[in-house]
Order: C-alpha cells, then structure tokens, then sequence
C-alpha cells in the first residue's frame, strides 16, 4: 500500500518537515544546503525533508524577479518530484 506523504509545520521552531512516508525509528539526518535536510531511514533510503527558517525563504523567493522564481519553482517542483520517486 502506497504511503501518502504529510507535513508538518512547527511555527514555535519555524520549520517545515515533509514525511515522505512513516517516520523511521532508527535513522540518520543530512544537511544538502543552508537550511534544507534530508531524512533518511536505516537503509539509507530518504523518508523525510526538513526546511528551516519558512519565512525568510519566502522572502527571498518572493524578491526575486518573476522569471527567475517561475524557474526556480519549477526546478524545486522537479526535485520534489525526484525525491517522491526515490522514496
């Protein structure tokens, strides 16, 4: 049976974490960029993302000139996309 995936936002610590299926009782955690995390299970396999600091991001995303944020969506959305098919 397919997992659906969930999100969570925690305005006290102002994250965002996307559960790309069950949260693993054993596993280990990345960091791929300023603020952006990547969860793993024991297998290695990716369950999870954590953003940090939402509103600053959005922010910056909202400051940039429309072209490039249309791109930049558009490639945050392929990598979502990514990250679903590998889970």
């Amino acid at each position: 049976m397919a997992e659906t995936a969930r999100d969570y936002y925690d305005k006290g610590m102002d994250t965002l974490n996307i559960w790309l299926s069950n949260p693993p009782e054993e596993g280990f955690s990345r960091e791929i960029s300023d603020r952006i995390i990547i969860k793993y299970n024991s297998e290695s396999r990716i369950v999870g993302i954590k953003i940090l600091l939402i509103p600053r991001q959005k922010t910056a995303v909202n400051s940039m000139p429309a072209k490039i944020r249309m791109e930049f969506k558009k490639i945050i959305n392929e990598f979502a996309n990514t990250v679903k098919t590998i889970a």
